[in-house]
């Protein structure tokens, strides 16, 4: 088994063995995306046709797949087979199937597969990965993992996935980037395609940039929510609460926001005491971009305040969830005005 990143290393040099059989999985959908189209552009070089796709589900005929990986091509000698399993659940039948199609493969060790099968799943738990079918594949073919980003370091993954559309993106534009996709490597790749078009090959990208280019999009609005209260523009919090509402955006989402900024406002309450401010800003990863928020924030109130906003933040939780009872919906948002306010204030 090897990461999706590594798989990926040896497309782009141009060293990847040919196998009878590959399994992607895993939770990262940009990176199953990127490995599966990278293998289809590779295969595709070399003379195999893509046909059919199929899907499994609950009541899927493994036996129809069985006879399309034996049956000749009037077309080509060489094909890829596609198959769908988003749950990673063969059953007896796919379990068969695929340690059929392992064994008689490696019978022909040696020779380029003329049918590849080519496997497609989300994440597989430990039990599954340590399932028959699964090992199969890792004996017979190669069995490739799509991992998220660890949070330290999707900033430097954004550098250098910039690099590859032409842009060269600067240390707090790729932190403001990595922000505001949360960890999402689509929405990321998305906004570094945009750039591409807008700006020149060889582009430098500030944080302003990163920050002007997302300002119109409902999902970025919520970060702009959050400087308004840092900053102390309550009004302005207040009418962007209002749109992020009338928009859709529903309140455990909003929520989130306002939790994870007090949160880090009690942290470095706490860092404070112990540090010069600068260093606790470096070691809660705040860069200079927002530093002058933050910083706004800390000097109208001490620790003990963003304590008591943190312990609101979870009674709007606990009526959300049902847990503490409400007289309807709009107690939720009575709450978050409130709560946006007296951050604000």
């Amino acid at each position: 088994m090897i990461l999706a990143s590594a798989f990926l290393n040896q497309l782009q040099q141009g060293t990847v063995d040919l196998k009878p059989i590959y399994l992607f999985h895993g939770e990262e959908a940009l990176f199953l995306r990127d490995c599966v189209d990278g293998l289809r552009q590779n295969l595709q070089s070399q003379g195999y046709l893509f046909g059919d796709r199929y899907e499994v589900d609950a009541g899927f005929d493994w036996q129809s797949l069985q006879m399309e990986t034996q049956a000749g091509s009037l077309f080509s000698e060489q094909r890829v087979v596609m198959v769908s399993m988003p749950k990673g659940s063969p059953g007896t039948d796919g379990t068969k199937f695929i340690q059929d199609w392992a064994n008689l493969t490696q019978a022909q060790a040696g020779m380029p597969p003329e049918v590849i099968v080519l496997l497609e799943c989300e994440k597989l738990d430990s039990r599954q990965l340590k399932s028959k079918w699964v090992s199969a594949i890792e004996s017979a073919g190669l069995v490739v993992q799509a991992k998220p980003v660890p949070t330290q370091a999707l900033p430097g993954w954004c550098q250098q996935k910039a690099v590859q559309y032409g842009l060269q993106l600067e240390p707090e534009a790729a932190a403001l980037l990595a922000e505001r996709v949360e960890g999402n490597l689509l929405a990321a790749d998305q906004e570094l395609i945009k750039l591409s078009l807008l700006y020149p090959a060889n582009s430098s990208i500030n944080a302003q940039i990163i920050a002007d280019s997302v300002v119109d999009q409902a999902h970025y609005q919520l970060f702009a929510l959050a400087t308004s209260m840092l900053l102390g523009k309550s009004d302005h919090a207040q009418q962007m609460l209002l749109r992020l509402r009338q928009e859709g955006l529903e309140a455990p989402v909003i929520l989130w926001l306002l939790a994870k900024e007090i949160r880090q406002l009690v942290e470095l309450s706490q860092l404070r005491q112990s540090m010069p401010l600068a260093q606790a800003y470096k070691q809660l990863r705040i860069w200079q971009s927002r530093q002058n928020e933050v910083g706004s924030a800390l000097q109208r109130h001490q620790g003990d305040y963003w304590q008591g906003l943190l312990k609101e933040a979870l009674q709007i939780d606990l009526m959300i969830k049902g847990i503490r009872k409400t007289l309807d919906a709009e107690e939720v948002w009575m709450g978050l005005t409130a709560l946006v306010n007296k951050i604000a204030n």
